[in-house]
């Protein structure tokens, strides 16, 4: 008998706005160059995607950002936006059925060629398992020359486990999103072991205590710009991360201040936690539990266009304490582009001894089933 189940809810997903219009920039502080409004009539997964396209001929001492915000409400920022290379960003949202309103804003930071805004695009689709935590720091003191927490042991603890046919519901990815920024455009995110820079706004984030190192990160610039002080702030952040069912983790954003004055800061995050997004890193989505002999499936699909149509992975096994590659490892394993099908009978091999990964950041498990004998 096959039992299987389509976690990614096709029949949920619709493209609700897709401008690939050029929107030049008007000015050094936040301008909002286009407004969409979108309507959601029940709860859905909604997708918000911009590109920052330079313009023509466009140098090293030519840069822009951009921003979106949702409602008045700071969720993403580019970052500063650096001479000739086109920067895409994206966020993923859970929002209850409503209307909503996504303004696209930027500011020409340096230089005369002007930045555009292009490739807004805003979609709904729907997956279980799914959850949102959002925080907003507001404004926080930092003194020069001291580490100040700008956001204190924000607790988020993904759904509890559920029985699929092939088993329960192990690891959730946590995709989250970080606006980190103050008075000056002088922010910066550091990883573990980097120094703090001088002249600076030094950001670092930490889960349950421990530092860890972004997935993706850009200052909002550290140069000469127009408009030095003029409010057109805001680091990108992004972390992916990984989370038992039921299991609480702890966020905390902390800013060394080497900037010379103090100065406020603040920090909003936004976290979307679901297991059928990939991660880019090993994962067990899923503990195996059904009978010998079965023949497990998993199809696997690129989501989003950040990272286009990614490579993604789904191997049976482990590696082992001496490894020597992939072939040895797992007892089967599959990569590829675009949609990826991966299958494994059970016959010497035992369910209960075997474990299930899969990776790819920018893809997403779309149907898991068993074929049980």
């Amino acid at each position: 008998m096959l039992l299987s189940e389509q976690i990614r809810m096709i029949r949920d997903e619709e493209s609700l706005v897709y401008d690939t219009a050029l929107y030049a920039m008007t000015a050094n502080t936040w301008t909002t160059l286009a407004t969409k409004n979108i309507s959601l009539s029940a709860a859905r997964i909604v997708y918000v995607a911009f590109r920052g396209s330079p313009g023509s001929g466009a140098g090293s001492a030519d840069v822009f950002q951009l921003r979106v915000l949702l409602d008045g409400v700071r969720i993403v920022s580019s970052g500063a936006i650096v001479g000739s290379t086109a920067v895409d960003r994206e966020v993923y949202l859970c929002l209850e059925a409503g209307s909503y309103s996504f303004a696209f804003q930027g500011a020409q930071i340096a230089g005369t060629v002007l930045g555009r805004l292009t490739n807004i695009r805003v979609a709904a689709l729907n997956f279980p398992d799914k959850q949102r935590n959002y925080y907003d720091s507001g404004t926080v003191s930092c003194p020069s020359g001291q580490t100040t927490i700008v956001l204190s042991d924000q607790q988020f603890t993904p759904p509890a486990t559920r029985k699929l046919a092939v088993g329960q519901v192990k690891k959730y990815v946590c995709i989250i999103t970080v606006y980190a920024g103050a008075a000056y455009r002088k922010s910066r995110l550091k990883n573990p072991g980097e120094a703090n820079d001088s002249g600076f706004f030094n950001w670092k984030i930490y889960l349950d205590g421990v530092q860890q190192t972004w997935t993706e990160r850009q200052e909002d610039w550290g140069g000469t710009d127009n408009n030095y002080a003029n409010g057109s702030t805001g680091a990108y952040g992004r972390l992916v991360a990984l989370a038992y069912p039921s299991t609480a983790r702890i966020l905390r954003i902390d800013v060394y201040n080497a900037f010379g004055s103090t100065q406020n800061c603040s920090a909003r995050v936004d976290i979307i936690i679901c297991p059928w997004f990939l991660a880019d890193v090993d994962y067990e989505p899923v503990s195996l539990d059904f009978s010998q002999g079965s023949t497990l499936y998993v199809i696997l699909e690129p989501l989003g266009i950040q990272y286009n149509n990614p490579t993604k992975y789904a191997r049976v096994g482990k590696q082992r304490f001496v490894s020597f590659g992939d072939a040895t490892d797992y007892y089967k394993t599959v990569s590829g582009t675009g949609i990826l099908s991966f299958d494994y009978t059970f016959e010497t091999v035992e369910v209960v001894n075997s474990l299930l990964h899969v990776k790819g950041l920018g893809g997403c498990v779309s149907t898991i089933g068993v074929d049980v004998r």
